[in-house]
């Protein structure tokens, strides 16, 4: 139970912080962690607790790329 409350928790979280930055102008940073959180969303998928643990780890990476957005030369 404990596992689903976590990993929903994370999520929604981390969609949140997605959100966020598609609508302050930051869309390369959003569509970096959005493509981090789908992959390690289809690595960690099958169980609950690989669930749970890629969710944790995409919104903490979600949270350190909005502390240091990324600085690509396009």
């Amino acid at each position: 139970m404990e596992l689903i409350l976590i990993a929903g928790i994370a999520t929604a979280f981390n969609f949140i912080i997605i959100l966020w930055k598609f609508s302050h102008d930051r869309t390369m940073d959003g569509v970096i962690d959005l493509g981090a959180f789908i992959a390690i969303t289809t690595m960690f998928a099958g169980t609950m607790s690989g669930m749970a643990a890629g969710m944790v780890a995409s919104a903490i990476l979600s949270v350190y790329l909005l502390a240091s957005p990324p600085k690509l030369a396009l």
